[in-house]
């Protein structure tokens, strides 16, 4: 019970900094919220990546077009796709419980889970920002709760589970751990029906990707699919291992310790999507630019597992007890889950506070540079959601794309040597470079930063978060 008031302190304190942040918490928020605002503006959402804009929608419409229409009401960009996923975030923690009472019927192991849930200081993270990965996940979960009802109870939900299949994929097309899952969960139960699924929901989802490709005349595969492509690293992968173990150790330890007996049960299915998740986050998270929400699925699936775990070892009876069995000890990991996870929460409430009255400070000063009304090319793309609502280039995605050859840098480039950029932010200053930067940092191409060496002058430098303001050479000079 303390756990909880903690867990729904937690809960508030995200809601409420989601409420009072007027800046981004995250680069691709930024880049999200832009892309939602140019989209209600101008009706465009996946671009050419041969001219401007120079910025690539990654991820597949859903998410786009909510946090779209909710701006189009009048709420800001951030707080409509921060509302959207909270929302997600609260529907997650319902299908948890109703999960684990499905194939449980033991309310303490559902409270344990949607607990756990609840204090995860990942899924509080990005349940609170506005990217797409909280509204992807409760679709695909709660496709994975339309197939237990079928097998747990035979209720007739295949096509609900389809359904919310499809629309996880069409929120983020890397959600294919649930379909497979299901897939393969049918195919050793009833062969023809796992077939029908399968097929059934490929075929439905090719023809809406074929027919949203073709109206866009290709951009939404060159968005979503090519300009995702991003080189691998072992680095990245290294990182999100180490953040696995400390946030979601215990979890795995637990979920161990009960696999074999609920290997003999119905739960065993949870056992599988967790299975297609890790699968999917080893093959995906390992990229340049991934970020902890490569996690979120694989994290969920640890808790329903744990929380089936519990159960399959009477772990709460047990306790009631006061037995003295290795199965009762494993109230340390579950609270070495907890403690840790609020102190992480707790960390990132006052990290995003404090980020956020720097934030303030530095939009003050970078409005009078940008109220001319010019184009601008910039590496805080916060700068540009809050100040002019578009991009004109993802600097990040942009040098990526330009170094895999899919994107021609010279009309950029060009655009930079005769002044044509009203202003230019970067994280760097030009004229005093340390080496190369790293892969991770949003900068252009060595030749359009001697471009911007030869043809602007430093105005003004902002120290926190560190960014440099180039004005034309030409600029203030009658």
């Amino acid at each position: 019970m303390l756990f909880s008031i903690a867990a729904g302190l937690g809960v508030m304190g995200h809601f409420g900094m989601l409420v009072w942040a007027e800046n981004s918490f995250t680069g691709p928020e930024c880049v999200v919220a832009a892309n939602s605002m140019m989209l209600a503006r101008d009706g465009t959402l996946y671009y050419d990546l041969s001219h401007y804009p120079y910025t690539v929608s990654a991820y597949t419409p859903v998410f786009y077009l909510l946090q779209a229409s909710l701006y189009k009401l009048g709420l800001p960009a951030y707080a409509a796709g921060r509302l959207i996923s909270f929302l997600a975030m609260l529907g997650i923690l319902v299908l948890i419980r109703n999960l684990v009472i499905l194939y449980t019927g033991d309310r303490y192991c559902a409270w344990m889970g949607t607990l756990l849930a609840a204090s995860s200081a990942l899924l509080l993270s990005w349940g609170t920002v506005g990217q797409v990965d909280s509204l992807a996940q409760l679709f695909a979960l709660a496709a994975f709760h339309q197939y237990s009802r079928y097998a747990v109870r035979e209720e007739k939900t295949l096509l609900w589970a389809a359904g919310f299949a499809l629309l996880a994929f069409f929120t983020k097309q890397t959600m294919l751990a649930c379909p497979a899952a299901i897939f393969v969960l049918l195919w050793f139960e009833r062969r023809r029906t796992a077939i029908q699924f399968g097929a059934g929901l490929a075929a439905v989802a090719a023809v809406l990707a074929l027919s949203l490709n073709a109206a866009t005349d290709g951009r939404f595969i060159s968005n979503t699919v090519f300009a995702n492509m991003q080189p691998y690293s072992l680095d990245k992968l290294f990182q999100h291992l180490k953040f696995a173990s400390l946030s979601a150790g215990p979890l795995a330890l637990v979920a161990v310790a009960g696999f074999r007996p609920v290997l003999r049960s119905r739960g065993r299915a949870l056992f599988v999507y967790l299975g297609f998740a890790l699968a999917e986050f080893l093959i995906i998270a390992p990229k340049v630019g991934s970020d902890l929400n490569y996690q979120i699925e694989s994290t969920i699936l640890l808790i329903l597992c744990a929380s089936m775990a519990l159960y399959a070892l009477n772990f709460f009876a047990l306790s009631f007890a006061n037995r003295r069995t290795w199965i009762t000890l494993l109230q340390l990991p579950l609270a070495v889950f907890l403690v840790v996870n609020l102190r992480i929460t707790l960390q990132d409430l006052i990290v995003r506070f404090s980020s956020e009255q720097a934030a303030r400070t530095e939009i003050a000063q970078l409005r009078p540079w940008l109220s001319d009304g010019g184009r601008v090319l910039s590496a805080d793309y916060n700068a540009l959601e809050r100040l002019r609502g578009r991009m004109d280039a993802e600097m990040l995605i942009y040098k990526l794309l330009v170094d895999a050859r899919m994107i021609n840098p010279e009309p950029v480039r060009r655009d930079i040597a005769r002044g044509g950029f009203s202003t230019i932010l970067l994280m760097q200053d030009v004229n005093h470079t340390d080496g190369a930067a790293s892969v991770e940092i949003s900068t252009l191409p060595a030749a359009q930063l001697e471009e911007v060496r030869q043809h602007y002058k430093l105005v003004e430098q902002i120290p926190v978060p560190g960014i440099y303001v180039y004005k034309p050479l030409a600029w203030g000079k009658k």
